[in-house]
C-alpha cells in the first residue's frame, strides 16, 4: 500500500475503501479460500511526517476490518517509520487488540523487512529500493 497515495484521497471513507479492495485483491489470491490470510507493506516513503500520525484513519480502517476480515492479517510491515515515530505509533494503536498488535512491525530497517516479507535485499537494493522494488512486482 502506498500510502503517499492514499494521503492524497479526500477523505477517510476513500482510504478505508483502497484498503478494503487490496485486502480483497489480496484475498482472492488466496491459495486456501477457506483460511484466507494476508501481509500487508505499508510503504511510507515519501510521506511527510509533518502530515502527523493519523490515528483517527487508522481507527476508521481497524472499525472495517475487526468485523469484517477476523484473522485474515498475517502481518503489517510499516516502513521507513523512524524509532521515534515507531514508539509513539505503538502506543497510540492501544485501541487494536493485543493479538492484531502483535501483528504490527514498524520499522525503520530494511534488513528487517526483508526478513518479515521474504523478499532478497539484494534485489531490493539492486531495483533502486522499496518504491521501485514494488513496481517491478506489481501484479
Amino acid at each position: 500500500v502506498n500510502f503517499a497515495k492514499l494521503q492524497e484521497l479526500d477523505s477517510h471513507e476513500g482510504v478505508v475503501k483502497a484498503f478494503i479492495i487490496c485486502t480483497e485483491t489480496l484475498l482472492a489470491r488466496a491459495s486456501d479460500p477457506r483460511f484466507p490470510l494476508t501481509c500487508q507493506f505499508i510503504d511510507l516513503s515519501n510521506v511527510r511526517i509533518a502530515s502527523g500520525f493519523r490515528v483517527d484513519i487508522l481507527k476508521q480502517v481497524y472499525g472495517a476490518f475487526e468485523p469484517n476480515y477476523p484473522e485474515t492479517l498475517s502481518k503489517m510491515v510499516m516502513y521507513p517509520v523512524s524509532k521515534m515515530v515507531a514508539s509513539t505509533a505503538s502506543m497510540m494503536l492501544n485501541f487494536v487488540n493485543e493479538n492484531t498488535r502483535k501483528k504490527f512491525i514498524i520499522t525503520d530497517n530494511l534488513e528487517k523487512v526483508c526478513q518479515e516479507l521474504g523478499w532478497d535485499k539484494k534485489e531490493v537494493d539492486e531495483c533502486g529500493g522499496i518504491t521501485q522494488f514494488m513496481h517491478r512486482h506489481e501484479k
